[in-house]
C-alpha cells in the first residue's frame, strides 16, 4: 500500500544502504543472542486498568516522555546502523497516543522495509484502524481476554463491544496479520478459554494464550492466579485435537494446529514463566520516557535520553549505551521487575 512521502529511489537508496551494514553492526549480546525487536512504547498511557497488568492501585506518576522525532531518530538508527528488522508499538495503550498513525508512516518514510506490528487493547481500534494501515502499519495484536461483556469489564473496565468491533475492522482492512492475545487468569478468564478459541478459530484468526507474568504493582496477583501452560493445554485439548507447527527462532509462542468439531486454525501457548525460551530471545524495549529495558523480567536499564544534545541526537552515546546494555543481558530473566507492565509496554 502506497504511504505519503514515499519515494522509491531514496527507499531503495536507504535499503539497500541498511544492507550494506546491518550484518557487520548488528547487536548481539554477551550471550550470543542477535537483538534485532524492538519494542517501543509511545505513550504511559492507558484506558484501561487490567487485573494482570496495571490495577489503579498501582498507578504511579509518569515522567516526561520522549518525543516522536526522538523516537525516530532512535528507530533510523537501530534500523540502519544495528540491523533492526522489527518493530512493535506498545503502550500503555499506543492508540492513545495522539499522532500513531503519522509517526508510523514516518517510519516507514526512514525505514522502508522494516516490519512495523502494534499491540492494543482494541478498545479505539475500529475509528482508527484504516488510518494505521495507509500509513504502513503491517500486523495488529489485539488483547482479547473475555468474551462476556461484564467478565472483561471486571478483568479490564473497559466494554468488550468496542474490542469485537476494532477486531472486525482489522479483519476487513487486510492487515498480514491479526492476532488476539489472551492473558489466562485462574478464576477470571480460565473458564472461558476454548470459548475464546473457537470464536477466534471461526473468524480465522490466530489467538494466543499467556501465562501471566510476576511483573509491576500486579506481581503477587498473578503469582496467585497463575495458569501455566501444561494447563492451558490440558484446557484446549478437551475441544481440540492438537498439533506441534514448526517453531521459527526467537518466536515467543509455540504454536499448535487446532482441530476441532466445527472450528479449525492456529492457537498459540506464551509461556514465559513455565516453559522459559530466554535462550532464543531477540528482544529489547524502549520505554515511553526512553528507559531501555534489554530484558522484560530484569529491573535493569539506560536511559537513552542522554543521547540528545541542543536536541541533536548522538549516534555514538546511542551505540555506547546500547552495548552496556544488551552486553549485560542475563541468560535468563531473574524475576524482579518492579516496573509495571503498562510502562514496559507488553
Amino acid at each position: 500500500m502506497a504511504t505519503v512521502g514515499r519515494n522509491a529511489a531514496a527507499r531503495d537508496a536507504v535499503r539497500a544502504d541498511s544492507e550494506r551494514h546491518a550484518d557487520a553492526h548488528s547487536i548481539v549480546d554477551g550471550r550470543g543472542r542477535r537483538i534485532d525487536h524492538l519494542r517501543l512504547s509511545v505513550t504511559s498511557s492507558c484506558n484501561l486498568r487490567c487485573c494482570y497488568c496495571c490495577p489503579a492501585a498501582g498507578l504511579r506518576a509518569r515522567s516526561a516522555e520522549l518525543s516522536d522525532r526522538q523516537r525516530l531518530d532512535l528507530v533510523t538508527f537501530l534500523w540502519r546502523d544495528r540491523g533492526l528488522r522489527q518493530l512493535r508499538l506498545t503502550g500503555g495503550e499506543p492508540l492513545l497516543h495522539p499522532s500513531s498513525a503519522a509517526f508510523i508512516g514516518d517510519i516507514r518514510t526512514a525505514a522502508p522495509d522494516l516490519s512495523i506490528a502494534m499491540t492494543t487493547n482494541g478498545g479505539r481500534l475500529a475509528g482508527c484502524a484504516r488510518e494505521l494501515r495507509a500509513a504502513g502499519l503491517d500486523r495488529l495484536n489485539i488483547s482479547f481476554d473475555a468474551i462476556d461483556g461484564p467478565r472483561y469489564r471486571a478483568m479490564t473496565g473497559g466494554r468488550v463491544e468496542d474490542v469485537i468491533a476494532g477486531i472486525d475492522v482489522a479483519r476487513a482492512l487486510g492487515f498480514e496479520s491479526v492476532k488476539l492475545n489472551t492473558v489466562v487468569i485462574a478464576g477470571q478468564n480460565d473458564d472461558q478459554v476454548v470459548e475464546l478459541a473457537e470464536w477466534s478459530l471461526r473468524r480465522g484468526l490466530e489467538i494466543r494464550f499467556l501465562e501471566a507474568m510476576p511483573i509491576g504493582p500486579a506481581a503477587e496477583f498473578n503469582r496467585a492466579h497463575f495458569v501455566p501452560a501444561r494447563r492451558i493445554r490440558e484446557i484446549l485439548e478437551s475441544r481440540f485435537r492438537l498439533s506441534l507447527l514448526p517453531r521459527r527462532f526467537g518466536e515467543t509462542a509455540v504454536r499448535y494446529l487446532a482441530d476441532g468439531d466445527d472450528a479449525r486454525g492456529t492457537i498459540g501457548i506464551i509461556a514465559p514463566i513455565s516453559e522459559s525460551f530466554c535462550g532464543q530471545c531477540r528482544r529489547m524495549r524502549i520505554t515511553a520516557d526512553g528507559k531501555l529495558f534489554p530484558c522484560l523480567l530484569d529491573s535493569r536499564c539506560v536511559d537513552l535520553a542522554a543521547c540528545w544534545t541542543g536536541g541533536q541526537f548522538d549516534s555514538g552515546r546511542a551505540g555506547a549505551l546500547l552495548e552496556q546494555a544488551v552486553d549485560g543481558k542475563r541468560a535468563a530473566g531473574p524475576l524482579r521487575q518492579p516496573v509495571a507492565m503498562v510502562t514496559l509496554g507488553g
